[in-house]
């Protein structure tokens, strides 16, 4: 079999072990609201009915805009065979069991865990401020060469997508990669101990999510508390680049192995050269090359916390190097596209000091033919601090041989000025009061051979600036630094 072909889908929905009504009412501690429960199986778990199969469990969540309880009557006729609630309905099905939980979302959280504890895979949990998800990927490349397993789809990393993630999951499978995401205290803590890690990786600590977390202190010590569901003889692989994250994760008993920029670092790259193709750098200064067709210096460090976790589940170098060569990263994260004549770097997902900086080095350090130009929008929950880390963005992007920079969003004037303020040619900063506003005018700006680069929080838009830049320029559009990895 070759290495494509031995490639384990990110997407691919595998068959969950079957569950009947008394072990998830078991596991859940509900009630059963159902004089005659189902003897039918749960094959499969869903919050969604738009997204319903047969034989399901339908968890009824509530949310700020909506409330899964009236969606019962959907839920039965999509092919739920039972329910979890925490009312009590006057809509109720009769061919659908009930069981009454609490709290429907703390009991998802039950039953996702009941779920992990029946596997036989390794659990890889990822957590950080940034590159979670394209460390996540590079992880499964780096694995699905020797072994089977999956990964979290998009960025299903809170306590519904992790449940979600855990549900389909083969439980044979070798491996299955978790996204662990916060932007409140005891988030990871809450996931971790749901999920019980094998391996765990903590990409990075950067400013993100301050409304909610207070400081990068406090973002460090949510973190570091994925540490306490982790098997205490697995291990954590650790961003030992930041010497307080290391003091925060000190008191984890297991094996540690740490990876950065820095030399003093178990696992760090050299002679990092980066093109349009991707990045290449020497292993701990070695001889040894390693190529990630993904973009950004930044990538290079998030492979090596790959090789830490494919090393530690016994994948030979020469086959991590090799599927390393082949993996790709998620959508809209530095995503090279060529349309028409104009390179276009879409990273436009989300935003926060340390992946703005990023991905303004990466354009920085790419070969351009014509100009490189900047659209760079909000970042969002910064809480008080959202002045003092757009400025100091303007003041980065007026260092990093732009062209032009436009600006979109109310925060982003203050990118707008900082960049005037470090010397930028003020003829060449564009400020934008919304996305609409720039995808009107930005195509018109741009020439054959330029690159643009966009960055920005996920509520500003920005995709609609890269739709518009599309339809300008038409053709084909095609993709650099992507390669697909088979099913």
């Amino acid at each position: 079999m070759g290495l494509l072909q031995n490639r384990a889908s990110a997407s691919a929905r595998d068959e969950m072990k079957p569950l009947s009504v008394q072990e998830i009412r078991q596991a859940v501690g509900g009630r059963l609201l159902t004089s005659q429960p189902t003897g039918l199986p749960v094959l499969c778990v869903c919050s969604d009915t738009r997204q319903m199969e047969r034989s399901s469990l339908f968890i009824a969540i509530k949310g700020d805009n909506h409330d899964g309880h009236q969606h019962l009557p959907a839920a039965a006729a999509g092919g739920a065979v039972a329910a979890l609630v925490s009312d009590i309905p006057d809509n109720a099905p009769p061919n659908i069991t009930l069981i009454q939980v609490a709290d429907t979302r703390a009991a998802m959280g039950k039953l996702a865990t009941y779920v992990r504890q029946q596997m036989s895979s390794k659990v890889i949990g990822v957590a950080g401020s940034n590159g979670k998800t394209s460390t996540k990927h590079l992880i499964h490349a780096a694995l699905s060469g020797k072994f089977n397993g999956s990964i979290s789809p998009k960025s299903f990393n809170n306590d519904i997508g992790v449940p979600l993630t855990i549900f389909p999951a083969d439980p044979n499978q070798d491996y299955l990669v978790l996204e662990m995401g916060t932007n409140h205290h005891g988030e990871i803590m809450k996931l971790t101990t749901m999920a019980e890690p094998d391996i765990a990786v903590i990409t990075n600590v950067g400013a993100e999510h301050l409304e909610f977390l207070g400081d990068l202190m406090g973002v460090r010590r949510e973190n570091a508390t994925v540490v306490a569901g982790l098997n205490p003889k697995g291990l954590l692989v650790v961003n030992g680049d930041d010497a307080e994250l290391l003091d925060a994760v000190s008191t984890y008993p297991g094996k540690r192995v740490t990876f950065g920029f820095k030399e003093t670092n178990d696992l760090w790259p050299a002679d990092i050269h980066c093109s349009e193709q991707g990045i290449r750098y020497r292993l701990n200064g070695s001889r040894q090359e390693v190529f990630v067709p993904m973009l950004g210096r930044h990538t290079a460090c998030n492979s090596l916390a790959a090789i830490a976790v494919a090393r530690r589940m016994g994948v030979s170098d020469k086959l991590i190097y090799e599927s390393l060569a082949e993996a790709t990263g998620p959508e809209w994260r530095l995503q090279l596209q060529h349309v028409g004549k104009i390179c276009v770097l879409n990273d436009a997902y989300n935003a926060n000091p340390n992946s703005m900086r990023a991905a303004l080095e990466t354009v920085r350090d790419l070969q351009v033919k014509g100009r490189r130009l900047a659209i760079l929008g909000d970042m969002k929950e910064l809480g008080e601090a959202a002045d003092r880390y757009h400025r100091e963005i303007g003041a980065f992007a007026a260092t990093c041989k732009f062209d032009s920079l436009y600006c979109v969003g109310p925060k982003s004037a203050l990118i707008a000025d900082a960049a005037e303020a470090a010397g930028m040619d003020k003829r060449k900063v564009v400020h934008f009061t919304s996305a609409a506003d720039c995808a009107q005018i930005a195509p018109r700006w741009l020439r054959r051979g330029d690159m643009v680069l966009l960055k920005a929080s996920r509520g500003v838009r920005l995709e609609t600036v890269a739709a518009a830049i599309v339809e300008a320029f038409g053709g084909e559009t095609k993709h650099a630094a992507t390669r697909k990895i088979a099913s």
